[in-house]
């Protein structure tokens, strides 16, 4: 074990030093039991770490007789033992059960004479260096117990402690005022031309053991700041070794720093990146501290964990004072209107949209526009021509022009109302005219959020390369995509899912809980598959595994696999990791069908990889629950919109898709007498779609284009549901399912009228299905059936899937019989979890 130096066996200090104000609010804030974990008294002033803790525990070596601790969790045995074991060819069983030779270890030990306070010269002779002299040339080199017993031999008050700012162990003789190993350093350093032993003293780093960090030498508010700062890190689950601390307090101490605050560039002065890393988060932690609200508001950045969220909210690209300071009552106004996730991105979007205005402002007024009362109407024109020229060029998409004007108008207004341009506010004087009115507004562009989803055939590459994505990243990430892709949430609320996450309903069914922190709309429940619920207990039962102690209620069902040694907290974003897993695979393809002679032809053509984002998966969740007939107003409550206008954004029913379905059924169409027609007929132009929507209407089994019929929105036909003998009537490839219901109804229908069914001649002649009739409905199914059969299997997948689509888009049925169409699975097919 290590040995125990002298200074550790006095009393020891339990008060802190006292100081200034942030020196005693930095000791109040620090945890007693953290303390007491570290082993720490303030007149010692080291920090050991313990053998046991989820985040700085270090376990002994091992190896018999080592005093030395294991620093790194993957390693069997410390760095020394290691280094030794793979020099040798035993077996790690074997080599664990050698003893190493005797060692003392880093510290010291009391010499073994009864009272004496000096320190052991060496572990093998167990006496101090005057007491070793004694006995080896003044008593003649009696044995050891017989010269512990000896009456000349007596205790030795001690010499006092090491004069090294940063040394806790005690000086070994009267030559030197060090400890053994420093002696030895001095001596080293010494040789260097213009060696300042004083200078020495103070920056000299200190002995330690494997556990432990010294923090001798540091001015007070310095040691209270490092250890409030290895507080945080601790809490917040970040692993920390003191051979990573060591080093950071020996830089301190020998920059001669006061303040965490002084080193302003750590990664300019030479700190190395853990030091950076760790300086930083102990100047976060220091600045969060006693932090509130009132405090962060009048800062230009603020920290926006003070106020319940996450990073940070910059107001420095405000270039008007005035400005900058109505912004700042604007957010604090606005902050706890929204209490989602988003709010920080929100009020960044919003400031950004400000700055633009701010920038124009800057640029068109003599004054840099500083004084608001001089602001005006042409300053508005001004900055709408700008965003105008901003989106001309490039730099700024129509969209995001009118959500940064309408964002604009709307502070502008509030800033009216919250009497910031009264008398004594902020931006007193502000005009009336200085304001965005309906007409400022830019056009609305073009909806393009529908049709976001991936196709079919991405889909299935995709879920057929899973397990490349548990190899390249980690399991949470697997899993995370695979709720992903067959829930449709949002990304933060699978993230986000709590270990209990999977309730029954009372049928049975598998339900998901979940929080929708979009809309502040906690514990919604959404029906899942079986195969879903499956997935979510295979990891319950992983987590399970690898943090058996923790609360249920406290785990997350996807934890982060680094700094939560509780598992606690939740992964935070897949995106880099999904994206390496995208870029990765082969190139992606999806088949492209043309109408080339009349006959449809399919090409593979790339498909583009940047459009396979985690988001994508939420579209391609509402696109397959359309595409299997979903209703709209059932959909909206499967992706918790609160408005189906917004339900309707993510799949496209429209005209994108069904025109492509009516290429591929176009040239699998026919007349009444069964003949093709469209032969010779490539893709429809523009013109050509239009033509078709307006020239013709919807009839039971195909379409009309006799001109008054369609006219009078097929209410002035006189042959009545006669179609299949007008000549203006045509059918295709998707109406073979009403074809076959009619023919199946006809033959009933004759059945019932020739069995004893009591009806006049007259009637029973007229209602009498006609052969001819029959024929021809009989020849339509066999011509649609035989050219169907004359297809490739992969051409016919093609034509089913556009039937499937063009049949959910008609909206007329004249009342007559309908054959519903089998619905998809609206969970892809994959590999599944090891």
């Amino acid at each position: 074990m290590t040995a125990t130096p002298i200074a550790a066996l006095r009393e020891p200090v339990a008060t802190g030093p006292v100081g200034d104000v942030r020196l005693e609010e930095i000791l109040r804030a620090l945890d007693p039991g953290f303390l007491r974990l570290l082993g720490w008294d303030w007149g010692r002033r080291v920090i050991t770490f313990p053998r046991e803790h989820p985040v700085i525990g270090l376990p002994d070596c091992p190896v018999p007789n080592c005093p030395l601790a294991i620093t790194v969790a993957t390693r069997p045995m410390c760095w020394g033992c290691l280094q030794k074991w793979r020099a040798t060819e035993l077996p790690l069983e074997e080599f664990l059960r050698i003893p190493k030779a005797i060692s003392k270890g880093v510290g010291q030990i009391p010499c073994s004479v009864d009272g004496c306070e000096r320190p052991q010269t060496t572990a093998t002779a167990r006496l101090c260096e005057s007491h070793h002299l004694q006995r080896t040339q003044r008593l003649g080199g009696l044995g050891l117990e017989e010269f512990l017993v000896h009456p000349k031999v007596v205790g030795l008050a001690g010499l006092g402690p090491c004069l090294v700012a940063s040394c806790y162990l005690d000086r070994v003789g009267r030559q030197y005022p060090y400890c053994k190993a420093h002696i030895q350093r001095l001596r080293t350093a010494r040789e260097a031309p213009g060696f300042d032993e004083a200078a020495w003293r103070l920056t000299e780093r200190a002995v330690c053991s494997t556990r432990e960090a010294s923090l001798r030498g540091l001015p007070d508010r310095l040691v209270a700041e490092v250890l409030y700062g290895l507080w945080s890190r601790v809490e917040s689950g970040f692993k920390t070794r003191p051979e990573c601390l060591r080093p950071l307090y020996d830089r301190l101490r020998a920059h001669r720093i006061r303040t965490v605050d002084e080193v302003t560039d750590p990664a300019a002065a030479g700190y190395s990146r853990e030091q950076v890393m760790m300086i930083r988060a102990s100047q976060v932690a220091l600045r969060r501290l006693n932090a509130t609200p009132e405090t962060e508001r009048v800062k230009d950045v603020w920290d926006m964990t003070v106020f319940g969220h996450t990073g940070a909210l910059p107001f420095t690209s405000l270039v008007q004072e005035p400005l900058r300071e109505a912004m700042k009552v604007w957010v604090y106004d606005d902050l706890p209107r929204r209490r989602n996730k988003n709010a920080v991105h929100h009020a960044r979007a919003v400031i950004s949209a400000m700055a633009l205005l701010s920038e124009s402002l800057r640029l068109q007024r003599p004054d840099r526009g500083m004084a608001p009362a001089e602001w005006g109407r042409g300053d508005i024109v001004a900055f709408s021509n700008r965003m105008g020229h901003l989106t001309a060029i490039g730099k700024l998409s129509a969209t995001r022009r009118l959500a940064f004007t309408r964002f604009v108008r709307r502070v502008l207004l509030r800033f009216r109302t919250l009497g910031l341009a009264a008398p004594g506010g902020q931006l007193e004087g502000m005009p009336v005219d200085f304001a965005i009115w309906p007409e400022d507004m830019p056009d609305e562009p073009e909806d393009t959020e529908a049709g976001r989803d991936l196709p079919e055939a991405v889909m299935r590459e995709l879920c057929a390369n899973l397990d490349r994505l548990q190899t390249t990243s980690n399991v949470e990430t697997r899993v995370a995509t695979e709720l992903l892709i067959d829930t449709g949430r949002r990304p933060d609320e699978v993230f986000t899912l709590p270990m209990d996450c999977l309730e029954q309903d009372p049928d049975g069914s598998p339900v998901l809980i979940y929080d929708n922190h979009k809309a502040y709309r906690l514990g919604r429940r959404l029906p899942i598959g079986g195969e879903t619920a499956a997935l979510i207990r295979q990891q319950q039962q992983r987590v399970r595994e690898r943090f058996p102690t923790t609360e249920t209620t406290r785990l997350k069902l996807l934890p982060r696999p680094k700094t939560n040694p509780e598992g606690t907290k939740e992964i935070k974003d897949i995106s880099t990791a999904h994206r390496e897993w995208v870029d990765s695979l082969p190139d992606l393809v999806i088949p492209l069908v043309t109408v080339e002679a009349g006959t449809p032809v399919t090409r593979l053509v790339p498909f583009d990889k940047s459009r396979i984002f985690p988001y994508a998966y939420r579209h391609c969740y509402a696109q397959r629950h359309a595409d299997a007939g979903v209703a709209p107003d059932v959909l909206k409550e499967l992706m918790d919109h609160r408005l189906i206008t917004t339900t309707q954004g993510y799949y496209r029913v429209g005209a994108e898709r069904r025109r492509e379905a009516v290429d591929r059924v176009t040239a699998l169409q026919f007349d009444r007498h069964g003949n093709r027609v469209w032969r010779t007929a490539q893709s429809l132009l523009d013109s050509e779609h239009v033509r078709r929507a307006i020239g013709e209407v919807a009839t039971p089994y195909g379409v009309c284009r006799e001109p008054s019929n369609v006219a009078a929105g097929r209410h002035a036909c006189p042959l009545r549901f006669r179609c299949l003998g007008c000549e203006h009537f045509s059918t295709d490839v998707s109406y073979l399912p009403d074809l076959q219901a009619h023919l199946t109804d006809l033959l009933r229908s004759r059945e019932r009228l020739m069995s004893a069914f009591e009806a006049d001649d007259w009637a029973r002649t007229q209602a009498m299905p006609t052969d001819e009739e029959i024929r021809r409905v009989r020849r339509l199914i066999d011509r649609v059936t035989a050219d169907l059969d004359d297809l490739t299997a992969e051409d016919r997948a093609q034509i089913e899937q556009a039937v499937t689509l063009v049949r959910r888009g008609r909206t007329v049925h004249l009342g007559m019989p309908r054959v519903g169409q089998p619905l998809p699975d609206v969970r892809p097919p994959r590999t599944h979890l090891p």
